[in-house]
This record gives C-alpha cells, sequence and structure tokens, in this order.
C-alpha cells in the first residue's frame, strides 16, 4: 500500500503524536508499504524531504513551538497526486490534517483518522479564567468537534479502549479499532545503555548513588496534573528521595515557583526540555515512575518506564487497567498524600524487584504488532470505501434530509431519512460518498425517523402529554417502547413537549369553563401526568378562582332551570356543583349568593303551565293530582300550588280539545302512571 500520513506535529518536535508516528512509519516500511508523512515547518514555501512533503506553516511559540498550516494548500496537490496514495491517514485535527481530509474527498481515497488527544481535557487553553460557562461550552464545542472528525471517514483508531468509549459517548458511529501505539522497546532496554554516560548524567543532576529517585517524563501543562506528584514529593518522609522532573511545557514557570514556595528545591529536579536520544537515560537513572494525568489516550511514558524496567505509580485511570498491578507492577493513588505513602513505603521498607514483571507488561506494544494492526485497518477501511453509495438527490423534509443513493452494485436506488444534524456532522453533499456501514446504521433507524416525522406533525395540531404521544407512538406507529420513549425525551429536550406547560395550560382553560380543581386533577391525571406535577400545577392555581368557575357554573345550570322555586333552584345548583367536584363551602356560598331572574310567582306559573301539558291526557281529579305533585317536585309549597291552581285550571283545555298539532309542537307525550316516569321526566 501507498500511505500519506498527515500530520500537525512531526520531527523534530517530541511528543506522543510524534513518537506514534515515527514507530507507525518503521513498522509499515518494514512490512513493505510505502510511507509518506505530509507534515508542515516554519517557512513560507513547501519543502520536499524524501518521503517527508513539509506545507508552509507559523510557529506558535505560546503554544510549545508547535506550527500551524493553512488547511488550503492548492499547490501541494502536484506532490499528493504523484505520491499515488491508497489510503490517507489523518493524525491530527489542525491545519494539515484538514487538508488531508480534502485531499481524501477531492482525490476519492479513503481515510483513517487517529484519536490521539482527550479534548475535553485541554479546555484550559481556552478557558484560562475557569469560568463555568465558557468549561461547559468549551467542553461541548470540543465533543462536537471530536464526534464530526470521527465521523468523517472509513474508519477511526483509537490507542486504548478508554478512547473508544468516549469517542462512543460523542455520538461516533464511524467503526472504532483499538490499537494501542507501538514502540521501538529496544530503545528501553537498560543493558544497552552506557553506563558511563549514564553515570555522567546523574553527576550532572547532583544525584548521588544513595538517592531514590522518582521519575515524571512529558510536557509540563497543566492536563497533566503535576501539582499532585510535586506535593507528594514534598511530603513524603524518605529523605533520600528526589523528584526528577524530565521536559518542558508552557507551564513550566508555575511547577518551578510551586517548588520554591513548598521550599523544596533540593528534593525536586527540573530537567527541562531534553533530546530524544537521552530519554532513556533518564528512565534509567529512576528507581519508579509518577503521574497524575488522567488525560492521556494510552500513556506512552507509562509504557517506557514499564519497558525500562520501572514500576509505575499513577492515578486510577482506565488507561492503566492493562498496565498497572497493584503491588507488582506498580501502585494506584488518588490525591498527594496517598501517593507519599506509597512512595515512602516503596523505599523505606524495601521492595521486590519488579523489573521483570514491569517489561511484561510492554510485550503487546511492540511496533511489529502495532505496524500489522494498523495495516488492517487501512484494508478494511479500503475494503469499506469500494462498497460505498454516492448522493445523486437531497431534499429536506423537516428536521431530516431525505437522500438517494446509488452504486454500481445495485439496479435500484435507495431512499434513506437522515437526520439534519447528522448530514452537517458527516458533510453530506450531491455526489458525495456514504459507507455501506453507515448506510446499514441509518437504515435500522427509518422507521425510527418517520414515526418521529410523523409525531411532530401531530403535534403541531394538537397538544399532547408525553404518556399520550408515547401511547400513539406505540398504537398507531408500531415503535417499542424503548424507542417510543427515546422520541419523548428527545421532544421534551428540544422543547416540542411540555408536561409542566400542557398541565398549566389545560388547567387554566378548563377553570376558565367552569371545572372544579378536582375535576381539573382527574382530566389532568387521566391525560397521564405525574400525580405531583398535577398537585404542583393546581397548588399554583389563584385560590378565588375557585370561586369564580364555581359561579361560572353554577350560572350555567341556572339558565336550564325556570320552572322551579328559588329555594329548590338554589339546592339544586349547590347539589350539583358538589358533584362536579367543588367543595360543599364553595358551593353553598355560590348558591346563597345566586341571583334569580324570576321571583316564585313567575316559576310557579311555568311549572303549572309545563304540569298542564304534561298530564293533558289525563281527566278529572287524576290530572289536577299529577300537577300538584309535579309542582310539588320543582320546590314549591302545598299552599303556592294550592292557590294558583284554580286559576291555572281554568285558563286550561279540556284533553280532547287538546290539537294534536299542539301535542306535536309541546313535545310532550303522554308518561306511565309509575312515579319512576314521573321522576325521569322530571329530570
Amino acid at each position: 500500500m501507498r500511505i500519506g500520513i498527515f500530520t500537525d506535529t512531526y520531527l523534530p518536535d517530541i511528543n506522543g503524536v510524534v513518537s506514534s508516528i515515527v514507530t507507525l512509519k518503521g513498522a509499515l516500511e518494514r512490512l513493505g508499504h510505502k510511507v509518506f508523512v505530509i507534515a508542515n515547518h516554519s517557512g513560507s514555501a513547501i519543502c520536499r524531504e524524501g518521503d517527508v512533503l513539509r506545507l508552509p506553516g507559523i510557529e506558535l511559540k505560546r503554544l510549545y513551538g508547535y506550527k500551524m498550516s493553512s488547511p488550503f494548500q492548492l499547490t501541494a496537490d502536484r506532490y499528493i497526486r504523484e505520491m499515488d496514495l491508497d489510503v490517507v491517514h489523518v493524525q491530527t485535527e489542525y491545519g494539515v490534517a484538514i487538508y488531508g481530509r480534502q485531499v481524501a474527498r477531492d482525490f476519492h481515497i479513503p481515510l483513517v483518522y487517529t484519536y490521539h488527544t482527550m479534548w475535553e481535557n485541554y479546555t484550559h487553553y481556552f478557558n484560562p479564567m475557569e469560568l463555568s460557562g465558557v468549561e461547559k461550552l468549551s467542553k461541548a464545542a470540543l465533543r462536537s468537534i471530536s464526534r464530526t472528525y470521527g465521523n468523517g471517514g472509513q474508519a477511526v483508531i483509537a490507542p486504548s479502549q478508554k478512547t473508544k468509549e468516549a469517542l462512543l459517548s460523542y455520538g461516533v458511529i464511524t467503526p472504532i479499532y483499538v490499537v494501542p501505539t507501538g514502540l521501538d522497546l529496544s530503545r528501553f532496554d537498560m543493558s544497552r545503555l552506557d553506563p558511563g554516560r549514564r553515570e555522567q548524567l546523574a553527576a550532572s543532576l547532583g544525584l548521588k548513588p544513595s538517592d531514590h529517585i522518582v521519575l515524571f517524563v512529558g510536557r509540563l501543562a497543566k492536563e497533566k496534573m503535576l501539582e499532585m506528584v510535586i506535593e507528594a514529593a514534598a511530603q513524603a518522609q524518605d529523605s533520600s528521595l528526589r523528584l526528577l522532573v524530565v521536559g518542558s511545557g508552557p507551564d513550566e514557570a508555575h511547577y518551578h515557583e510551586m517548588t520554591r514556595e513548598m521550599q523544596s528545591t533540593g528534593r525536586i529536579l527540573f530537567t527541562g526540555r531534553v533530546d530524544a536520544v537521552d530519554v532513556p537515560y533518564y528512565y534509567g537513572l529512576a528507581d519508579c515512575f509518577a503521574s497524575a494525568s488522567t488525560s492521556e489516550t494510552q500513556g506512552m511514558t507509562y509504557i517506557e518506564a514499564l519497558a525500562a524496567g520501572l514500576p509505575v505509580f499513577g492515578r486510577r485511570d482506565p488507561v492503566l487497567t492493562e498496565l498497572v498491578t497493584e503491588g507488582v507492577t506498580g501502585g494506584y493513588f488518588d490525591d498527594a498524600g496517598e501517593l507519599a505513602r506509597k512512595l515512602d513505603a516503596f523505599f523505606t521498607n524495601g521492595h521486590p524487584d519488579m523489573s521483570e514483571a514491569c517489561i511484561q507488561k510492554t510485550r503487546p506494544y511492540t511496533t511489529e504488532i502495532f505496524g500489522s494492526k494498523v495495516a488492517s485497518v487501512y484494508e478494511q477501511a479500503i475494503s469499506d470505501y469500494a462498497a460505498t453509495y454516492d448522493v445523486e438527490k437531497m431534499r429536506a423534509v423537516g428536521e431530516f434530509m431525505y437522500l438517494t443513493l446509488q452504486r454500481e452494485a445495485d439496479e435500484e436506488p435507495l431512499k434513506l431519512l437522515i437526520p439534519m444534524d447528522d448530514f452537517f456532522d458527516l458533510k453530506i453533499g450531491l455526489q458525495a460518498k456514504l459507507d455501506e456501514w453507515v448506510v446499514r446504521n441509518y437504515l435500522q433507524f427509518q422507521n425510527y425517523y418517520k414515526a418521529w416525522m410523523a409525531a411532530r406533525k401531530k403535534l403541531a395540531s394538537r397538544d399532547m402529554t408525553s404518556w399520550q404521544l408515547k401511547d400513539w407512538l406505540v398504537r398507531r406507529r408500531g415503535l417499542d417502547t424503548a424507542k417510543a420513549g427515546a422520541v419523548v425525551e428527545e421532544f421534551t429536550v428540544r422543547g416540542y413537549l411540555n408536561d409542566g406547560e400542557y398541565a398549566r395550560s389545560k388547567a387554566a382553560y378548563w377553570q376558565g369553563m367552569g371545572s372544579s380543581l378536582q375535576t381539573i386533577r382527574r382530566r389532568l391525571t387521566k391525560d397521564g401526568l405525574d400525580p405531583e406535577l398535577v398537585q404542583t400545577v393546581l397548588s399554583e392555581m389563584d385560590p378565588d378562582a375557585e370561586y369564580d368557575s364555581d359561579r361560572k357554573a353554577a350560572l350555567g345550570m341556572l339558565k336550564t332551570m325556570k320552572a322551579q322555586s328559588a329555594r329548590y333552584k338554589r339546592q339544586l345548583v349547590v347539589r350539583r356543583l358538589v358533584s362536579r367536584g367543588f367543595s360543599p363551602e364553595i358551593a353553598r356560598q355560590t348558591g346563597d349568593d345566586l341571583e334569580l331572574e324570576q321571583d316564585d310567582h313567575q316559576a310557579l306559573d311555568q311549572a303549572l303551565e309545563n304540569a298542564a301539558r304534561l298530564y293533558a291526557s289525563l281527566d278529572g281529579d287524576r290530572r289536577k293530582d299529577r300537577i300538584i305533585q309535579y309542582c310539588l317536585r320543582q320546590g314549591f309549597t302545598l299552599d303556592q300550588v294550592l292557590e294558583k291552581l284554580p286559576g291555572a285550571l281554568e285558563n286550561l283545555q279540556e284533553p280532547n280539545q287538546l290539537d294534536q298539532k299542539e301535542k306535536g309542537a309541546s313535545g310532550m307525550e303522554e308518561p306511565g302512571t309509575d312515579s319512576r316516569d314521573l321522576n325521569r321526566t322530571e329530570e
């Protein structure tokens, strides 16, 4: 294979990414592959150094001397064409890396991306004042960028399982392959070091054979949490303990000042930046290695220390799970005090020879295994790229993009819904290519997406609670409860569903229509709302509004009451209000406060007229008795009825004179004589 590695940092830079690239290049070349490195330099023109192509860049002195290049490198395309690459491997995230992604897209080459850095641990570079709001936004932005970069190719290489799990949590759906970075372990074989050179280095640092040396190797930056190791060294009871700090970085001055303030300058030694060829000799001076960093994606210096036979003390972190066994190849700590105690015990009480066990832990990290695994990832990426789909058409449908896909192996085009956020994350455009595994992934969710669109349309036409929407998705759209719940949860997060707003809106409306609080509680609960939410909403309502609602309901009832006595009307209103859920106290108060349009005389006249029509088919005393009973049931007294009855009877026609047409107009038919019929008629 012909491989192009694109990186924003390369030799003579010294860091974990550079070490990984150098190791990978050598391993792949030993396997017979042709490897080109596309990096940058502090210059204004393209520079070719054998298999290394350096693009123009500007040195960033405040960022550890790294170079930044523009992602637009049109003049470099000629060199890339000549390389005739089979695969593009992007190792970083900035100018050169972005150009590498453009090369893969423009030249139709499969893309592999290695995620070296847990960027969430580097927000202090963007938020030096440690503002909580900025911190939250920075982490969210870095997760989004990581997701976008991870989903931009055919494969992602993660140096550890910890890194893979982080990428999955960000939403990366590209295949992720865990491939630990290999090391040239022979460099850290202590038997191969020059004893004289090692003694000379110890003397230059003022170290004595009796000193107990704890080593830290790495960039002196905030994310490495070196403060904890320095504090532990200062707290240790062992008077012979020395902490040797190898490396440089943006926070170097801070650590020097911290050491002076702790009055530990004689115990803590800083070497500054050292040449890569000298690093093994510093491991050769040490008795053990310590680091408090939890920002590592793999922990290269841990592996180097173990390869040198040094026990490793580190903070509890998934990266160390396969490297450190407590009491066998080192130990774990959570704070400076615990590390200080473990270092004292390690040196003061004596310790078994752990070197062989430490070296054994590094066997899986050989360059041969590393190169072979990465080459396998390349082959899979090339195979996946060959089965890609071309995007023929695109159409926006709400929060989704409707794609028409085609590939040579298929006769018919494929229709695919994809969320708009994913559409932009994947940078899809006309004639763009989608991997088969990407398409397969989205095909699994087509019913889910269609149900989502239907749910949005449903909510546009009517308000619903979370429970109602979930029930509708299960019954009408065929989703299982888990997927229906996922739609509801996402709609809630996006603000499409709000049970609190629904409850308050409906409660206010129903109360305005004359419903009692008890009725509102029952209706809200029936809509599937949480009882605690219902209680909260009811407790927020204006207590005076309950009386207003009660009165409104009472006035509505009065409109249907024309032929009852005032006393009976009030009693009937109270009973009906209580049956609707209003409290007896409010119902009685409302009944007492009612202002009735009719007096009892008018109401009795109406009752007599109604009764006469109702019992028009009866003769004589039977008719009279029925009329009296009817009026008594409407709340009038016997005296009131008897006083008005003679005059009312004189004005009534005889039964045989009642016109059939008048019967039809009255809508009254002769009821049975059973008193239950009379009650039903009245009601």
